[in-house]
């Protein structure tokens, strides 16, 4: 794969881990997790990676002020605010929706230095074109802005977890297995598009399971699609005939960042049985979904899946008095 330009953020493989207990406990495949939660910056997450290389571009450019969006408990949006002030950029923060109170992600992005504002809106496409009025703006006043999509979904997003998905069959040597499935949490849409990226460009068969968490299959698809396209522009190609592409949104609930009692039952088995936090968010959704992939036996017991942990720790402060009652009875 064409060597793109990218700046460090973290300095390791994150580490795949056998959820030995818990895939017995389930009676199924053996489950894998890769700790991309554990990607050291800004407390870490999926979005490390994809920064590595926006941001590479941006400081490329001459840029002095990163502008991007989320929800108001965006992951993607803590991140770059931790970023950008270990890099001594400016960091703007155009938040969807209206103010809101000030923990979990949102009292980091403030302890990070950003500077947050609200769109009083949740459509991400206005969102970008203020966003990019806004750099015009700050051009005008002498500053170089760069606008990053949501969740920084872009071509240059996308290299993060194609390079990603070359480290897994690097570790599946070091591990002398090989993994069926590789599941993940399906937001904007970056991360899903990047493994898709990695596995047509390493000539895989492994299947890519992707459990949407914000949009209906139909539009998360034509965001992954879309941004397959835009990585390879990156790479220089013709985007290939996309085919394959699974995307499941039957464990999407009430809506983005609304975890059901699935959610919060499957937190709690895996807290107790690893360990390992979810977040009701992402994490929470997908890894739900996997369980009942395995108990209606979807996947078969002589599979190997891995999960990528893509984080969101700081959601878990934002759970309601309803869900931690959930936890009083253990």
């Amino acid at each position: 794969m064409k060597k793109i330009k990218k700046i460090s953020l973290f300095n390791r493989v994150t580490p795949i881990e056998h959820l030995e207990s818990l895939s017995k406990q389930l009676e199924g495949p053996k489950i894998f997790i890769k700790r991309d939660d554990l990607t050291d910056a800004a407390l870490g997450g999926n979005k490390v990676r994809k920064l590595e290389y926006i941001l590479a571009d941006a400081l490329e450019t001459g840029c002095d002020t990163i502008i991007t969006t989320g929800g108001p408990q965006s992951n993607h949006a803590r991140i770059t605010a931790g970023v950008c002030a270990k890099l001594g950029l400016r960091c703007v923060l155009l938040l969807s929706g209206k103010k809101n109170v000030l923990e979990g992600n949102l009292l980091l992005d403030k302890i990070f230095g950003a500077d947050v504002r609200f769109a009083d809106s949740w459509d991400f496409d206005k969102i970008q074109k203020m966003m990019e009025e806004l750099a015009k703006h700050l051009t005008e006043k002498g500053h170089k802005a760069y606008p990053v999509p949501v969740g920084g979904a872009s071509g240059l997003g996308t290299m993060g977890y194609a390079e990603c998905f070359s480290e897994i069959l690097a570790q599946e040597k070091e591990l002398n297995l090989e993994f069926d499935r590789i599941v993940v949490a399906n937001g904007s849409g970056g991360t899903q598009a990047g493994l898709e990226i990695g596995k047509m460009e390493n000539r895989s068969k492994k299947e890519i399971l992707a459990m949407s968490v914000l949009f209906k299959k139909a539009k998360a698809l034509e965001y992954v699609k879309k941004e397959i396209a835009e990585g390879y522009k990156v790479l220089g190609k013709n985007t290939p005939e996309l085919n394959g592409i699974i995307i499941d949104d039957s464990y999407l609930g009430e809506g983005y960042a609304i975890p059901d009692e699935r959610v919060i039952e499957t937190i709690g088995l895996v807290g107790r049985s690893e360990g390992i936090i979810l977040d009701p968010v992402y994490t929470g959704k997908a890894f739900g979904g996997l369980i009942d992939y395995i108990k209606c036996g979807k996947i078969s017991k002589n599979e190997n899946i891995l999960f990528i942990h893509t984080s969101g720790y700081p959601g878990i402060v934002n759970m309601t008095e309803k869900h931690k009652i959930y936890f009083e009875k253990f």
